[in-house]
């Protein structure tokens, strides 16, 4: 059986994929879960194995896997694999495959992406939410925290933060805590809003590349305290990384930056910029630290550390 999760909406996306764990885990508490990361070479090998490998009790496994489309090499081996165990009519084996990108970037490999998103997977696309849609979603994140909105409130949250669903949930969690259990109020979104700054992703990287620990800690320390949900900056951190590993990658291949531009699809200015700071790392240093940032991904979703803390360790070590 295969689920296929797939969009832009990063929060969502992560939501969305939260509900399909929790309830495999409700039905199945004897099942077995993997998770792999295909945009780690390593990983596609594992994930193989995961599939093929059997259960001593017919337990449902659930592999969820991530980035398949990332490389040539991981999209064909999974699309093969997926033939070869007929799993699309497979009952004891489950794939959640998830891919943060649009449909229009997915479908340049026709190959794969008809092959998840067909009749015979559950597939669903998770967009920006527009208009009325985003409203109710705000609503109903209000109403499983225990609080109400006004009507004008939510409209001042979609003016202050559009439809960025990791702004908008750093938002509702905060009027949520003030709130209590009163009715949140348009002058309460003005009185705890603060301004947008967005997370310079680059200054980041070239911080950690150059070994300037302090830049680095301010930057990150910066967000925190501006109320960033530490899982986004995460999120943001493993994208910049994974954008240098792919580039040093390519790079080391003797291919040019407007090749590698085409071929990992990024626009032309992330490309160049990574393309820069990808200089200041080796490809294994830059291989041990998207290693451990995928390590400290799975740890935190796991509940064994605390993400914040870990995110400070990681930029000091």
């Amino acid at each position: 059986m295969i689920i296929f999760l797939y969009g832009p909406d990063s929060y969502r996306l992560k939501q969305n994929s939260r509900i399909v764990l929790d309830n495999y885990r409700k039905k199945h508490s004897d099942g077995i879960f993997f998770k792999f990361d295909l945009s780690n070479i390593d990983e596609i090998a594992k994930a193989e194995d995961a599939v093929k490998s059997g259960s001593l009790f017919g337990e449902i496994k659930l592999i969820v896997i991530k980035n398949s489309f990332f490389n040539k090499a991981g999209s064909d081996r999974m699309g093969n694999l997926i033939k070869a165990q007929n799993l699309l009519k497979e009952k004891d084996t489950v794939l959640l495959f998830v891919e943060n990108q649009d449909e229009k970037e997915l479908a340049k490999n026709k190959t794969l992406f008809n092959l998840l998103a067909g009749k015979d997977s559950m597939v669903k696309n998770i967009e920006y939410l527009e208009g009325e849609k985003l409203v109710k979603w705000i609503r109903g994140e209000f109403v499983s925290r225990n609080c109400l909105i006004e009507p004008d409130a939510i409209k001042e949250l979609v003016i202050t933060r559009g439809n960025d669903s990791w702004a908008l949930i750093n938002e509702i969690e905060k009027l949520s805590n003030y709130s209590g259990q009163t009715t949140i109020t348009k002058k309460d979104v003005a009185l705890l809003g603060f301004k947008k700054i967005d997370l310079n992703i680059f200054d980041f990287v070239d911080a950690i590349a150059g070994k300037n620990k302090l830049k680095a800690y301010e930057i990150l320390f910066k967000e925190i305290q501006n109320g960033r949900d530490p899982y986004y900056l995460l999120t943001m951190i493993v994208y910049g990384f994974r954008n240098l590993l792919a580039v040093k990658d390519l790079s080391a291949r003797g291919m040019s930056l407007s090749d590698i531009t085409k071929r990992v699809r990024l626009h032309p200015f992330v490309a160049k910029k990574s393309y820069q700071s990808a200089d200041r790392f080796s490809l294994e240093e830059l291989r041990k630290v998207y290693g451990r940032l995928l390590d400290l991904d799975t740890r935190s979703k796991e509940g064994v550390l605390n993400l914040t803390d870990s995110l400070f360790s990681f930029v000091l070590i």
